[in-house]
C-alpha cells in the first residue's frame, strides 16, 4: 500500500483541525498562565451573620470586610505593622456613616487566639470604636439589645 501526496495531505490537514480542536476546547487548561482567582468575599457563616445585621439593622449600613488601616491610624510609622493587614468582619454604621459598632464573628478558627483577639479590640477600643464579638450568629433581638 503506497502512501500518496493526497493522502499526506489529507493526514496533515486532518491532524491540525484535530489539534485546533483540543485546544479551543481544553486551552484554558492548557495554557493557564492566572496568578490570581476569585474567591468569595466572606465565608457562608459570615454570609448568615450579614443577613441578620441587615435584617436587625434595617436603617443602618453594614460592611464587611473592612481594613482596620481604614478605621484606625497613628502618627508612629512603626505601629501601623501591628494593624495593617488586620481586617474586622463587620462594621455598622448610621445614616451619617459614623460607625456605631464593629462586629466580630468568632468561629472555631479563632480558638486559641484568644490573646489575639483581645489585642485587636484593645487597638479598636483605644481608637474610640466599641467591638462585639459572637461565636453564633444571635437573633436580631440580642443585636439590637447588646449594640442600640
Amino acid at each position: 500500500m503506497s502512501f500518496d501526496s493526497h493522502q499526506a495531505l489529507f493526514l496533515f490537514i486532518g491532524s491540525i483541525a484535530t489539534l485546533a480542536l483540543l485546544i479551543a476546547c481544553f486551552g484554558q487548561h492548557l495554557f493557564r498562565n492566572k496568578n490570581y482567582f476569585a474567591k468569595p468575599v466572606i465565608t457562608p457563616f459570615e454570609q448568615k451573620m450579614f443577613l441578620r445585621l441587615n435584617e436587625a439593622f434595617p436603617q443602618h449600613h453594614v460592611l464587611a470586610q473592612v481594613a482596620f488601616s481604614a478605621l484606625i491610624d497613628t502618627e508612629q510609622f512603626k505601629l501601623r505593622s501591628k494593624f495593617n493587614r488586620k481586617v474586622t468582619d463587620f462594621v455598622l454604621l448610621d445614616h451619617q456613616l459614623e460607625v456605631i459598632a464593629i462586629i466580630e464573628l468568632d468561629d472555631p478558627t479563632h480558638l486559641g487566639k484568644e490573646q489575639q483577639d483581645a489585642q485587636r479590640d484593645a487597638m479598636l477600643n483605644q481608637a474610640g470604636y466599641k467591638v462585639y464579638r459572637y461565636t453564633e450568629i444571635p437573633s436580631c433581638r440580642d443585636l439590637r439589645k447588646d449594640i442600640l
